[in-house]
């Protein structure tokens, strides 16, 4: 199964996500890279990754986007010539992209027990109501991915997750929620719009104006 979830969050803004079944020769066929990314490819040795790659590399495509237009930052962050915001996530059979105009960041992650042992590193004071859940492993993992995109939005290195970013509580379920980012004596908000699967969960994070 190729493209799966294709949403439009408004006017220039939209999520594509991949799960990916192909075999890696179907991934890479007619499949043209940039010089650069041809190389970021050619260093990825575990399989599951290079697929994840090309996957993603195919939602471009499937978005009308050239892949030859993206390149990456000294830091690894990717950009499109065109000027076009763009982030991607991988995570196990999947690979996904978020494209638009504004500031934004888009994380997936299936669900795993040991977010329990690493919830503390990430979570902020007033994320407490993810550990009164039934749904507790759900809930953080879909807190981890509202902070990574975040971060992700940000563009800023040394961002302290459990103190810094936090997400607005929500209900297992909700489609749209809010986040705030303290950096730098200021308050900045953000929107979050949840993806949420049985296997897996995400979110797309956008900058208010």
């Amino acid at each position: 199964m190729p493209l799966y979830h294709r949403r439009k969050i408004d006017e220039h803004t939209r999520i594509l996500i991949w799960h990916i079944e192909e075999p890696l020769e179907v991934l890479k066929k007619n499949l043209k890279l940039s010089k650069a990314d041809e190389i970021r490819f050619q260093k990825r040795k575990i399989i599951s990754h290079q697929k994840q790659f090309l996957a993603s590399r195919r939602l471009l495509l499937e978005a009308g986007v050239s892949p030859e237009g993206l390149c990456h930052d000294p830091e690894g962050i990717p950009h499109l010539e065109s000027g076009q915001q763009i982030s991607i996530s991988h995570t196990r059979n999947l690979a996904g992209i978020a494209l638009g105009t504004i500031p934004l960041g888009i994380d997936l992650e299936v669900y795993r027990p040991k977010i329990e042992r690493i919830a503390p590193r990430f979570l902020h004071p007033n994320e407490s109501f993810a550990l009164e859940s039934p749904l507790k492993i759900e809930k953080l993992t879909l807190i981890w991915t509202a902070k990574e995109a975040l971060y992700k939005a940000l563009k800023i290195k040394g961002i302290v997750f459990s103190e810094q970013l936090l997400v607005t509580p929500f209900q297992w379920g909700d489609t749209c929620g809010s986040a705030k980012v303290f950096i730098s004596g200021k308050t900045l908000d953000f929107s979050l719009n949840f993806i949420i699967e049985k296997a897996y969960c995400g979110t797309l994070a956008l900058q208010n104006n």
